[in-house]
């Protein structure tokens, strides 16, 4: 062998047993970032609907759709109808469904093949 590739080769096993944890050493444990409602957009009702969602979902699975007052509407009749969620009251409910529709309304025009609910009838 060259010398060269003797020294390149040493060099870069060198290069990477440095970036290697030391034996028994563990990597980092994965640190999950707490979900807060601050994270969500600032309204009225942003407190209250993160904890009724929350309560079930992580907030990736609320905040990544996008929908119409009348679909989240839908969505709450759906978790107490099918998930035993507890329905609630007149006027927090139209807080949450107010909030969810300002906060997280829909992305793309229904008719141009946006997002659509797969549980929400379809029309």
């Amino acid at each position: 062998m060259r010398l060269t590739t003797v020294l390149t080769l040493a060099l870069a096993l060198g290069a990477g047993a440095a970036a290697m944890p030391a034996l028994g050493q563990q990597p980092p444990a994965f640190q999950p970032q707490a979900e807060t409602p601050e994270a969500w957009p600032a309204g009225e009702g942003r407190e209250e609907t993160f904890y009724t969602c929350t309560a079930c979902h992580a907030t990736g699975l609320i905040t990544r759709i996008g929908q119409t007052r009348e679909q989240w509407n839908g969505v709450v009749d759906l978790m107490v109808a099918k998930h035993g969620m507890a329905a609630p009251e007149p006027a927090d409910r139209a807080m949450i469904v107010n909030y969810l529709a300002r906060a997280f309304p829909p992305r793309a025009p229904a008719q141009g093949g946006g997002w659509r609910n797969p549980f929400q009838p379809q029309q």
